[in-house]
């Protein structure tokens, strides 16, 4: 019920994902972590900002591909059940 709710107030958002502890995804955003925890290890302070507002740059461009990538796959979802409840003649329409 709470995911109805957050879909009517607009509070689903595409690049919250949930992920099994064990999977190829966690593993690989472990190494992620990994890598840039040992990357700012290395780093002056500036150095530290600047690799911060681009990482921040970075997670807004993520955010909006992955609407953009949403909001495709939906389309597409729905055209491909309009032609399947229509028996292939969505062209007609």
């Amino acid at each position: 019920m709470q995911v109805l709710e957050d879909l009517y107030m607009g509070n689903i958002h595409p690049s919250e994902r949930s992920f099994k502890k064990d999977s190829q995804y966690s593993k690989a955003l472990n190494e992620v972590v990994k890598a840039g925890d040992a990357l700012l290890g290395t780093l002056s302070e500036k150095q530290k900002e600047q690799f911060e507002a681009y990482m921040t740059a970075q997670r807004e461009v993520n955010v909006l591909t992955d609407c953009e990538t949403f909001i495709y796959a939906f389309r597409l979802g729905a055209k491909i059940m309009m032609d399947v409840l229509t028996g292939g003649k969505m062209k007609e329409l």
